[in-house]
């Protein structure tokens, strides 16, 4: 999900499957509920269809009292509040394209826990989805371990009371306890392993951009001097004139002074007459200090000492620096 928030494509709909011939909403499905609920977040929940299944197994009039009490109950009625919808899924190949075309409609919007992952930088364990399952590994880690304890308790008392049978199915139960046990903490573990290693990557991302930003901090703008025109030169202290130049990274790499030229602007700030300003220009080969070009919100301005020569050819050095 966090891929393709990334490249701009949105979820239209999310359909959470319900059974109507469960009686009542159990610990797994409450858990599985509210998990979506922070999955979605409240802006998304209006492309969420609330779908009940398996409606062939239960008679219609106690399927349809089951699907109010849902309606009305305090889940999935705050979720209807909110903008999710209803509907039912009778088990077939039409019943399920009807299901995709009310959703096919919807204006697609990103999910809570894709706004958190990549606009927010947060690492999976860090988002409310994260912390909730963190939360529930952790509470089932803790009711493991009492279930092993309570078990041992209640075997040393069938042993007491010499109840053999009793003190088999407490055993055979106290040996499946650990498999339980390990596969929570090794759950927590794998949340623990995927955010050291999300934190890893940020961490990654954050130097790269850094780099990259210290390489533009860096980079410098070349003109040449055969494509700068003459008399729009001398006359620049009237107005702008457009010439070509191409962005520096490492100036001492000739490689660089191949690049393909881009459209700039070199403009003038006067502090100077219009006789000094053209003397200036037929009495040097140097750019005028007072010259200056703006170039993607910033400002660069001539290096002293005249232009520099790659490969036979003249180059005027301009370098980024606040606005004069």
């Amino acid at each position: 999900m966090s891929s393709n928030y990334r490249e701009g494509k949105l979820l239209s709909g999310i359909i959470y499957l319900h059974r109507i011939t469960d009686v009542r909403m159990d610990g797994t499905s409450l858990k599985n509920f509210k998990m979506l609920q922070k999955m979605c977040g409240p802006n998304a929940l209006k492309n969420v269809l609330l779908t009940t299944t398996q409606w062939s197994n239960v008679a219609q009039a106690q399927g349809e009292k089951r699907e109010g009490e849902l309606r009305d109950g305090d889940f999935w009625g705050e979720l209807i509040r909110e903008g999710a919808a209803v509907a039912r899924f009778m088990g077939t190949k039409e019943s399920g394209l009807d299901l995709i075309s009310k959703l096919i409609e919807n204006e697609p919007k990103p999910l809570h826990i894709q706004d958190e992952m990549e606009m927010r930088n947060m690492t999976l364990v860090e988002t409310d989805v994260g912390k909730f399952m963190n939360d529930e590994l952790i509470s089932l880690q803790k009711k493991y371990e009492k279930d092993l304890e309570d078990l041992e308790s209640e075997r040393q008392n069938a042993m007491k009371e010499k109840d053999d049978d009793m003190e088999k199915i407490l055993a055979q139960e106290q040996s499946d306890s650990p498999k339980k046990l390990e596969k929570a903490a090794a759950e927590i573990k794998l949340l623990a392993d995927l955010h050291e290693a999300q934190m890893e990557e940020l961490k990654e991302a954050l130097r790269k951009g850094n780099e990259e930003r210290e390489k533009k901090d860096s980079a410098v703008i070349a003109v040449a001097l055969k494509d700068i025109s003459i008399a729009k030169h001398i006359f620049s202290v009237f107005t702008p004139y457009s010439a070509k130049g191409r962005l520096i990274y490492n100036i001492d790499d000739p490689g660089e002074f191949q690049k393909a030229p881009l459209d700039i602007t070199i403009r003038y700030q006067s502090n100077t007459s219009f006789i000094s300003h053209c003397s200036a220009r037929f009495s040097s080969e140097e750019v005028n200090t007072n010259n200056y070009v703006a170039y993607n919100k910033a400002f660069y301005w001539p290096k002293p000492g005249g232009p520099v020569i790659i490969d036979t050819q003249k180059f005027h050095i301009f370098t980024k620096h606040p606005h004069k």
